[in-house]
């Protein structure tokens, strides 16, 4: 069908094509103006190589399975139930209530409808109701489903760019939960391209061995303290140091002590002498001391030639007998003191002698305890060590300037709604209304052609010779008739318009 006889049939129908046009346009406006808005927020990330990757850059899919990865971390579920159980699933999809006609309606059949009649009306419409896919479910599910409808990740083509976008109804949490996905991607990245778990495994072990350490002092202190002993390595030295000075000064004692009973000897040898004439009692002179070796050959101090003469007075020797007397005593009173010094020296180095056993004996157990205290102490000093150089690591892979993965654009806060898209819906319902407006005419105008061709067939063959005709006439062609028809009624009414 040619441009002029559409338009001829669609001006012979200009009614019935405008009230459909109006019909459709009308329609297309509605629409347009009742759906609810949907803002836009988006964001860009841009990738980089890192130092390790950059050493595989002769491989041209590097990058590309690089960005395809990031893609799929950020539609993982990990990250985007993380940003709704941060951001709320009430928050982000608010559950929808029962408009206000609803509820006056259910309010008008609580109140004039029987319970029972009402209960049974309500069990059929369940049944007949279709099952609900989002029941049964959490609300963290129903959100997880249509955020991923609403969520997409794009790759710029030719960059490196990485474009995030979130449709909502609410343009402010459509910036806010974009941000949310976008900072949960930044954590997730940083803990999948690192080691963030490492300083806690290190302070876990780190604190584990501080309880070993905690435990391995407290076996050390309560082994000292049991065998009063806190370093047996040095208290052995200090101890061998007292045994020798301990020693030395018994020697020393006893010496003095044989010179002492040597010199008290002579002395009661020569009060003997002296005592030939003069008795004297036994509290002066002492008990009886054997003479030195070889002093019997020398013979007696006072006999020989210095014997004193059988006629000679003894108050001459009066005053040596009274010096000699006072020394022995002397002397006895200092053998006394070296006697008891000696036995105290002695009881010492017994006692030092003890000791050494003692310590010999738990030498093996306190060094035992020292090495198992000294061995976890190293341990955990070394745990401390790797935890602090795993939370530097784990910082420099989570810090958004040293990442691979950087935030070229925040998300933006969306002015204009991107659907519906009112010029282009009102475009499209004119020229969908244009194109109904016109199928509707022409379908009119052929419904028209075709009952006056069944009605020229049954003027022209009469019902008697129908049967004995053996060529009806030609059918006449209906689009030409209606061409004609609309061309009659456009010149006809052509002049008057």
């Amino acid at each position: 069908m040619s441009f002029s006889a559409l338009s001829k049939i669609v001006w012979a129908r200009k009614f019935t094509f405008l009230l459909v046009f109006t019909f459709i346009v009308a329609g297309a406006a509605g629409f347009t103006l009742s759906v609810t808005p949907m803002f836009q927020s988006e964001a860009l990330l841009m990738t980089t190589l890192d130092r390790a990757q950059r050493q595989q850059a002769q491989f041209p899919d590097t990058l590309r399975y690089q960005l395809n990865s990031q893609i799929y971390i950020i539609n993982s579920e990990d990250v985007l139930r993380q940003a709704i159980g941060e951001f709320g699933a009430q928050n982000l999809f608010p559950a929808q209530q029962p408009s206000q006609a609803w509820q006056t309606l259910n309010s008008l059949l609580e109140r004039f409808v029987p319970p029972a009649l009402l209960a049974r009306v309500s069990n059929i419409v369940g049944s007949l109701r279709p099952a609900n896919p989002d029941e049964g479910r959490s609300d963290t599910d129903r959100a997880l489903v249509k955020v991923k409808k609403r969520l997409a990740v794009t790759l710029e083509k030719d960059s490196q760019i990485l474009s995030l976008t979130f449709r909502h109804e609410d343009p402010k949490i459509a910036e806010q939960f974009l941000a949310l996905v976008v900072r949960d991607f930044l954590q997730r990245q940083a803990d999948l391209s690192g080691n963030a778990e490492a300083p806690a495994f290190f302070r876990q072990q780190a604190a584990r061995y501080r309880d070993e350490y905690k435990k391995a002092s407290a076996e050390l202190t309560e082994f000292a303290k049991k065998n009063s002993t806190y370093s047996v390595g040095q208290e052995i030295e200090l101890a061998l140091t007292r045994r020798d000075t301990a020693l030395a000064n018994l020697a020393k004692t006893r010496g003095s002590i044989a010179e002492k009973e040597a010199q008290a000897a002579t002395f009661q040898n020569t009060l003997t002498q002296l005592r030939r004439r003069i008795s004297l009692p036994g509290e002066i002179v002492g008990p009886k001391q054997s003479a030195p070796a070889g002093a019997g050959n020398n013979g007696d101090a006072l006999t020989d030639s210095n014997k004193v003469p059988a006629n000679e007075s003894p108050l001459l020797l009066v005053r040596v007998f009274q010096d000699t007397a006072q020394s022995l005593v002397n002397l006895n009173s200092e053998i006394v003191g070296l006697r008891s010094l000696e036995k105290a020296q002695t009881d010492a180095v017994a006692e030092v002698e003890h000791r050494l056993n003692e310590l010999a004996s738990i030498a093996a157990e306190y060094g035992r305890l020292k090495d198992q205290l000294d061995q976890v102490s190293k341990v955990l000093e070394a745990h401390l060590g790797r935890a602090a150089d795993a939370q530097m690591n784990a910082d420099w892979d989570a810090s958004e300037k040293l990442s691979n993965v950087k935030v070229a654009q925040s998300a933006t806060a969306p002015t204009q709604p991107v659907f519906p898209p009112k010029p282009l819906f009102l475009a499209l319902g004119a020229v969908v209304g244009l194109v109904g407006g016109a199928g509707v005419c022409v379908m009119f105008e052929a419904i028209g052609a075709t009952r006056r061709r069944s009605a020229h067939e049954r003027r022209a063959v009469p019902v008697a010779d129908e049967r004995f005709s053996d060529r009806l006439p030609a059918a006449p062609n209906d689009w030409e008739r209606a061409y004609e028809m609309a061309d009659y009624r456009f010149r006809s009414q052509g002049p008057a318009a």
